[in-house]
């Protein structure tokens, strides 16, 4: 029988001629409903955010009233005094509970006393503090921007944002109203709005698939619903522009510096997705309300139109393909001899072979072929059988690496059971074999304990080597002449040479003088720790420089705190408050961490660490991505 081409007579005959046909069908219908789907979700996302925009920016015209108010009272009535200002100043924030601060400040020559401003701790609080007239931190408030630009201009502005020195110590941002008695500048009233209720203001518009971020007048994130990109207060539209190094986005900058609104697409550098963002101006603030949406989920509808279409080209090639199937029955004796060598060939017999087919050429062919087949995967199976036990081998390397890791590591508990003046607990749960978190404690001088925990990017062997170079290198400047400042200052020129993966470590470290209580600290862009006061209270030690390792010649702050007795440092990773559920991917986040610590207070420092773990962990349905490390230490009273 002489050899012909089945793949010849059906495909040329029926199936090529119907795939090419559907093939470009599908190919226009598919380029249609993309470039239709773009355009309607470039009007949506305008729209959208041209709405939110107009809400939000009513939200800051109601708080700009409020100083604009004040001013008018002042300005019409001058019979007012100092005792008067603070009254109304108490009473007009105890009316608004979502502003941080309000003050009012005169020139120094119109007034004896010259500034008054009242405060609470955290948005919302009902305890209102006032700032002492007479502190050094006040005096030169003539010279702040807040104050500085109504005078020279005449007219009201908001500030950038920035971190309260003088009050609340939260991130914020400023609007200050000029006072104008007679034609002539007298002072200011200002308003302070913390950053968190700006986060809560987003978060009422926040949906699955679309994050939300507030830019300021000079283009710096102000507020972002995506904590994983870590963008607030930290970077702006034209950093990220030039680190994706996106000319679109770096003009998209410009036009929101200019107050207009506009849309565009740029693939995001981390994991090279293809983000739509929209951006609309607040014109009372002179800020930007931006959306993005990943453009997988523009393109839905795209993709609900191709699984339709070959939904229906499916059902209609099984009927064809039936078809074929009655006509070609006469040839499918070949095809069963192939079966029943892959019969054989699946119960594990490798000494099998077809052997020739004297029917189609293909047939033949492909008998050969299965053949071959069967003498490749007998020495895949041998490459495989190599391949893994070498695997085992990296496996049984790295839990060594592990067990040497951990050696680095404080592991007694409690470390000093002769000292009674405090207690200390400390754990470090990776989430692979080896981690990049670490904490470390020792006495530098009798009544002086040194201890750090710090949390190096990435994770695996690059992340832990950094951290064995960091712990050594802070090892080695910790001496007693040293503060906390110099130690960091030299750890950071040393981690910076050479640097060339650009790996960093956030840092908090500190003196602790066992004996008065007194903490000396710098915290390098570390997740803030908190003090639970024997009271309840909590108080959080935010940041006071930047990474280390990311610059050379910086020059870190260090601050200073008391713990009394019964009071209980908490420091942690970003392993707990980053610690999301699997089904819905809601983050652990810093309010369960902080509603958690106010239960703590009198635990013992194994009991806390013990629990805020556990919580975490249980958060994250014991599916962690990211190392988790915790640090405690309490102040005992010594009798």
């Amino acid at each position: 029988m002489s050899h012909f081409s089945i793949r010849t007579l059906l495909i040329i005959s029926i199936l090529l001629p119907l795939s090419l046909i559907y093939a470009v069908s599908m190919t226009i219908d598919i380029r249609n409903s993309r470039e239709e789907a773009l355009r309607n979700v470039q009007i949506e996302l305008l729209n959208l955010v041209n709405r939110r925009a107009a809400k939000i920016d009513i939200y800051f015209s109601s708080v700009a009233q409020i100083p604009k108010t004040l001013a008018a009272v002042l300005t019409a009535d001058q019979t007012l005094e100092g005792e008067d200002f603070e009254a109304m100043l108490r009473e007009t924030l105890k009316t608004f509970p979502s502003l941080t601060g309000l003050g009012i400040a005169f020139e120094p020559d119109f007034s004896q006393v010259t500034e008054w401003y009242v405060y609470r701790q955290l948005p919302g609080c009902t305890e209102i503090f006032s700032l002492d007239p007479a502190e050094e931190a006040t005096k030169d408030y003539a010279y702040r921007v807040w104050y500085r630009i109504p005078k020279e201009t005449g007219r009201p502005a908001w500030t950038e944002p920035y971190f309260d020195q003088g009050g609340s110590g939260l991130p914020m941002s400023t609007f200050s109203f000029p006072i104008v008695r007679d034609g002539q500048f007298i002072g200011v009233v200002m308003v302070d709005v913390a950053l968190d209720n700006m986060q809560e203001l987003l978060s009422r518009y926040e949906e699955k698939n679309v994050r939300h971020y507030l830019i300021s007048a000079a283009g710096q994130y102000v507020v972002a619903s995506d904590p994983m990109l870590n963008l607030a207060m930290k970077e702006s539209v034209f950093s990220i522009a030039e680190k994706y190094q996106n000319e679109e986005l770096a003009e998209a900058g410009r036009n929101m510096l200019l107050g207009k609104e506009g849309i565009l697409a740029y693939n995001r550098g981390e994991d090279n997705r293809r983000v739509w963002i929209a951006y609309a101006p607040l014109p009372v603030t002179g800020w930007t309300l931006e959306i993005a949406m990943d453009e997988v989920y523009v393109l839905e509808p795209v993709y609900a139109s191709i699984y339709h279409t070959v939904r229906h080209f499916l059902i209609e090639f099984a009927i064809i393909f039936t078809v074929i199937v009655i006509v070609a029955r006469s040839a499918t004796a070949p095809i069963k001899r192939l079966a029943k060598f892959a019969h054989k060939l699946a119960a594990g017999n490798l000494d099998a072979h077809v052997g020739d087919i004297r029917l189609a050429k293909e047939i033949d062919q492909l008998a050969h072929t299965f053949d071959k087949m069967v003498v490749d995967l007998k020495s895949n199976i041998e490459k495989r059988i190599k391949k893994e036990t070498a695997m085992q081998t990296v496996e049984e390397k790295l839990k060594a690496a592990r067990k040497i890791q951990a050696s680095l590591l404080p592991r007694v508990f409690p470390p000093f059971p002769e000292r009674k003046e405090f207690d200390l607990h400390a754990m470090n749960e990776p989430v692979a074999y080896i981690a990049g978190d670490f904490f470390d404690y020792f006495f530098i001088k009798p009544d002086t304990l040194a201890f750090v925990i710090a949390d190096v990017s990435g994770h695996g062997i690059p992340a832990a080597l950094f951290m064995a170079v960091s712990r050594t290198a802070i090892r080695t400047f910790a001496a007693p002449e040293h503060s906390p400042r110099d130690i960091l200052n030299k750890v950071n020129d040393v981690l910076c040479l050479d640097n060339d993966a650009l790996m960093f470590v956030t840092v908090f470290y500190g003196h602790y003088n066992v004996e008065t209580g007194e903490l000396t600290y710098v915290n390098a862009g570390h997740d803030p720790p908190y003090i639970i006061r024997k009271g309840g209270q909590l108080e959080r030690l935010p940041a006071t420089g930047p990474l280390v390792a990311t610059f050379e010649d910086i020059s870190y702050e260090e601050r200073t705190v008391s713990l009394e007795s019964g009071d209980i440092l908490v420091t942690y990773t970003d392993g707990v408050t980053e610690a999301h559920s699997v089904r819905n991917n809601v983050l652990f986040g810093t309010e369960r961490l902080e509603s958690l610590l106010c239960g703590l207070r009198g635990e013992s420092v194994e009991s806390v660490c013990d629990r805020i773990y556990r919580a975490a962990d249980g958060h994250a349905e014991h599916e962690c991505h990211d190392d988790v490390t915790l640090l405690v230490l309490r102040r005992n009273e010594v009798i």
